[in-house]
């Protein structure tokens, strides 16, 4: 199943070093009083560069409009040079109108050709996109473009964890696998059968590493994809790039996955973490006014510390005051005593910087306590059924007390009763009651193993359209000229354009986890606030 969006107009507004231009209207979308029943806010001013092109409908200056006396010779004498110099220019006219009208046509038919879509070279430098050039001479001497595609498999490795404090997360790699069994089933790529290789890494960075270097040597992998966890990619990163191996889609929205200039042959997948923070810190502004006092629980790694650099800025920004920043270990059993510290500071506002068995267990010590912030969270921990079942009447408790914990989502999941007709639902609960052995669709990881599917199977099937068939050249080309409209997302498209746009997600929501009816869902507190195209890349 595909589903493509019309082309949109790409801009390249901004570079992630400086302020995303949108920000100042996100206010305006944002305005959510603290009570039970919020109203959705406005609509969004959208920051769009429009330029107005205008033409010159003028047909040239006047001539004189002094007449001879009719019937002259004079007259017909200048009648007739008249008529015989009008037929020249007109004559002239013809020849210089058919002239520009050959000129244009070869340069139509140049621009034409030059947008064709020619094949790509396998070797030297190959520029795939803005700003975005593979150099092949770089590759190892035995590297393969046709790797893990030159028989009847597609293979995509993949390194995630399957145990410890983020082994829900586990369950992603099981949703996309189905995923492509439905599509081996129904619609194959070049009648070759997309496959999954996994590998359990614990959310441990050198565990990561030996995964992504084992499949490399033994497991003929096309490519990665979806590698959870911020450390973890981030260790990997060199290894791909050295060995041009496409490590698609980091499921982490670390700013320097969208670095195409310098790093090509990787790119990120979920919001930008620094893109999620400024939304917050806005609604903060927008509740609370400025200077609100915020304490924060962040998780002690590249993915929690991204969060803590984000809050500074906006601290120095003069939006908010940091008071009290705990740091935990991602391999601790719990929180707890950085949860009792928080507690004690009774800020305003409550930022959990953490994923996984840490979200359910930041909402499980706020609600036992009497302290009542505005609780904002990773979006990480979206999955109701992971994360929030284990503490529906604390989540409920803190939403009926004006404290409920909010996300910025950007993604549907099953689950969520709100989107239960949604095309992607359907899609998603049809794929994974057919192919996921026994699996339930309410397991938010388990859909968003299919949405994830989703973005694979676009590029790869985009790249064996190309000329020259499926090859890693031609899957990176694909990568950083995406526009694919995602049932899977509330904003719909995910676009790329080398340089110039270089993430992948640039939209999403405020919303609030609540309990209705005895069922977990989730509260838009916003419209969508969507920054496609606006956000270039990190480095420019």
């Amino acid at each position: 199943m595909r589903i493509r969006a019309a082309p949109v107009p790409r801009t390249n507004v901004c570079l992630w070093s400086q302020p995303v231009a949108a920000w100042e209207s996100i206010g305006e979308n944002m305005r959510t009083p603290r009570t039970k029943k919020r109203a959705i806010a406005g609509i969004l001013a959208a920051g769009l560069l429009i330029a107005a092109c205008g033409s010159d409908d003028d047909g040239g200056d006047e001539g004189d409009t002094t007449e001879a006396p009719a019937g002259s010779d004079a007259a017909e004498e200048e009648a007739t040079e008249e008529t015989e110099a009008a037929d020249e220019e007109a004559t002239d006219d013809t020849e210089a109108m058919e002239e520009e009208s050959t000129e244009g046509t070869e340069a139509g038919d140049e621009e034409e050709a030059a947008g064709s879509g020619e094949e790509l070279a396998l070797e030297g430098e190959v520029e795939i996109a803005a700003g975005t050039t593979l150099n092949l001479d770089e590759c190892p001497d035995d590297w393969n473009p046709q790797q893990g595609v030159d028989g009847d498999e597609i293979r995509i490795g993949q390194s995630l964890p399957q145990s410890g404090q983020l082994a829900a997360f586990g369950a992603i790699g099981e949703g996309m696998s189905a995923y492509f069994d439905y599509v081996n089933d129904n619609d194959p790529i070049e009648d070759k059968d997309l496959v999954l290789v996994t590998k359990d890494d614990a959310y441990e960075a050198g565990r990561t590493v030996a995964n992504v270097e084992e499949m490399i040597d033994t497991d003929d992998i096309f490519g990665f994809a979806h590698i959870i966890g911020t450390p973890n990619n981030l260790a990997a990163r060199d290894i791909t790039a050295e060995a041009c191996v496409p490590q698609l889609f980091n499921s982490t929205g670390f700013p320097l996955w969208g670095d195409p200039a310098n790093f090509p042959w990787t790119i990120g997948n979920i919001l930008n973490y620094e893109t999620e923070t400024q939304f917050w810190c806005q609604n903060i502004v927008d509740e609370l006014g400025e200077g609100a006092s915020v304490s924060a629980l962040i998780m002690n790694n590249d993915f929690g510390t991204t969060y803590q650099g984000a809050l500074e800025q906006c601290e120095a920004d003069g939006q908010i005051t940091l008071s009290e920043v705990q740091l935990h270990d991602p391999a601790a059993p719990d929180v707890s005593n950085e949860m009792t510290t928080i507690i004690a500071s009774d800020a305003d506002v409550f930022v959990a910087g953490t994923t996984a068995a840490f979200c359910p267990q930041t909402v499980g010590s706020v609600a036992a306590s009497e302290w009542r912030p505005l609780y904002y969270m990773s979006y990480t921990c979206n999955n109701l059924a992971s994360f929030f079942s284990p503490v529906q009447d604390q989540a409920a408790l803190l939403a009926d007390d004006g404290a409920g914990v909010r996300l910025t989502n950007g993604n549907i999941t099953c689950g969520d009763p709100t989107f239960e007709d949604s095309e992607f639902v359907q899609l998603a609960r049809s794929v994974l009651d057919e192919y996921g052995d026994g699996v339930t669709c309410e397991d938010g990881s388990y859909s968003t193993g299919v949405l994830y599917g989703l973005m694979v199977e676009e590029v790869v099937r985009n790249a064996s359209e190309m000329p020259g068939g499926l090859n890693r050249v031609n899957l990176m080309s694909a990568v950083w000229n995406m526009n694919f409209e995602n049932p899977g997302l509330l904003g719909g498209v995910q676009g790329t354009d080398g340089v110039n746009d270089a993430y992948i997600s640039e939209a999403a929501e405020v919303q609030e986890v609540v309990v209705e009816d005895g069922t977990l869902t989730f509260n838009s507190l916003s419209d969508i606030i969507d920054l496609e195209g606006e956000t270039g890349s990190y480095e420019g």
